[in-house]
C-alpha cells in the first residue's frame, strides 16, 4: 500500500489548525480575564482616587493620590 504525499501533509495541516485555534483561544480568554481585572481595579477599588494601575504580573491594584500610593490591593 503506497502512502501519498498529500495525505501526510493533509494530516499535519489539520494537526496545526487545531493547535492555532487552541493557542488562539487561550490568548483570547488569557486577555479578556486581564481586562476583566483592570475594569476591577478602576471601578470597584480605586474609584475615589485620581489615578490607578493595576500591575498584571502580581495582580495588584495600586491606588494614586497626588502621584503616592494611598492604597493597594491584590484582585483575585
Amino acid at each position: 500500500m503506497a502512502i501519498n504525499g498529500w495525505k501526510i501533509t493533509a494530516i499535519i495541516f489539520m494537526i496545526a489548525f487545531v493547535a492555532e485555534t487552541l493557542l488562539i483561544a487561550w490568548a483570547w480568554n488569557l486577555g479578556g480575564d486581564a481586562i476583566e481585572k483592570e475594569n476591577d481595579c478602576q471601578i470597584n477599588v480605586c474609584e475615589s482616587y485620581e489615578a490607578f494601575l493595576f500591575d498584571s504580573y502580581n495582580q495588584m491594584c495600586y491606588c494614586y493620590e497626588d502621584g503616592e500610593v494611598v492604597y493597594e490591593k491584590y484582585i483575585t
